[in-house]
């Protein structure tokens, strides 16, 4: 993971900076080399052509690109590792927008996108309310995010936020308004809660040896002696196999690779796959191109078993998680 850029606490702002503006104020406003906006979806497109895209927008910045808080979970995951095989190779920054359920617009659990986007090595996430009734509840899901998080997190706050409202964010160590003169409000409010003394505190994991896997916008926290009990290759009727095993009471998910096609053919149906899912290649460039495809975190097993020296860099880009 590339760290950020700058010491914390920070207060970030999208907009390029204007000459002689933010010079005369008493903290920094942090901005970004790029901010990333949606991509628009257009059918048989995924991972690899949102990555060349945002390849594209990005250069060579080295500071710190940001994602627009409106833009899909798997897009930003996509932005993510286009900034890691950028030359400059910038930190990534996170912006998920959230209802009172946190859940994003484009329906993932908050924690599920959290946990994926941090395994991958994304440097912060920033966490805002999708409208007033959400905002009301952002501080206690904030809260509850900040439990599983192991990098900094910070809040996205509205221009006509109060001291009670920045107050409400005591681990937060990163704030954001939506233009300038938001981010100069915020920074003064931080004065006066205490904002700018902050310490950078990261909560414990609960276990240590369990881990969290996520599949399909949802996570699953799983302790190191649970049961792989469906296992499947993907051909031809994999999803109709795949809706039998759920019927069953199919808990998590072997998938078997063999080939090319069929890591294709997962990549298309990877959508019906809502359990904790081990995919399996025997060639580890065949592995890494299904990791590279799917929207989630997944696990290893060793049913066919690859050298530890190719696994490395998987767990290190793709939050593989070794049993």
């Amino acid at each position: 993971m590339k760290p950020l850029p700058f010491f914390l606490p920070a207060l970030l702002c999208p907009q390029s900076s204007a000459e002689g503006e933010g010079e005369d104020l008493p903290w920094p406003l942090q901005r970004p080399d790029h901010l990333l906006f949606a991509l628009p979806e257009q059918e048989e497109e995924g991972t690899q052509q949102w990555v060349e895209q945002f390849k594209a927008i990005i250069g060579d910045a080295q500071g710190f690109v940001m994602a627009d808080c409106g833009m899909p979970v798997p897009q930003q995951r996509a932005a993510l590792l286009a900034c890691q095989e950028s030359p400059g190779k910038p930190a990534f920054v996170a912006c998920l927008t959230l209802d009172e359920e946190s859940h994003t617009p484009d329906g993932w659990d908050g924690d599920a996108s959290l946990i994926l986007l941090q395994s991958m090595g994304c440097a912060a996430v920033l966490f805002t309310a999708g409208d007033n009734e959400a905002m009301e509840e952002l501080p206690r899901l904030f809260s509850t995010l900040w439990e599983d998080a192991r990098i900094p997190v910070g809040v996205i706050l509205p221009k006509e936020s109060d001291r009670q409202l920045v107050a409400a964010f005591p681990r937060s160590c990163l704030m954001m308004g939506l233009d300038e003169s938001a981010c100069i409000h915020l920074g003064e409010l931080g004065e006066e809660t205490g904002f700018w003394k902050r310490e950078l505190v990261i909560a414990d994991p609960p276990e240590e040896d369990w881990f969290i896997a996520v599949s399909n916008g949802r996570d699953h926290l799983l302790d190191p002696t649970f049961d792989i009990d469906g296992e499947l290759e993907c051909q031809g009727d994999f999803t109709q196999q795949l809706l039998e095993l759920e019927s069953d009471g199919c808990t998590a998910l072997r998938l078997l690779l063999p080939d090319e096609d069929a890591v294709d053919l997962f990549t298309a149906e990877q959508y019906m796959v809502k359990m904790p899912i081990s995919l399996c290649a025997q060639d580890p460039v065949l592995l890494e191109r299904a990791l590279r495809a799917f929207w989630g975190r997944a696990v290893y097993d060793g049913t066919w078993p690859l050298e530890e020296e190719d696994l490395r860099p998987l767990v290190k880009k793709y939050g593989l998680i070794l049993l």
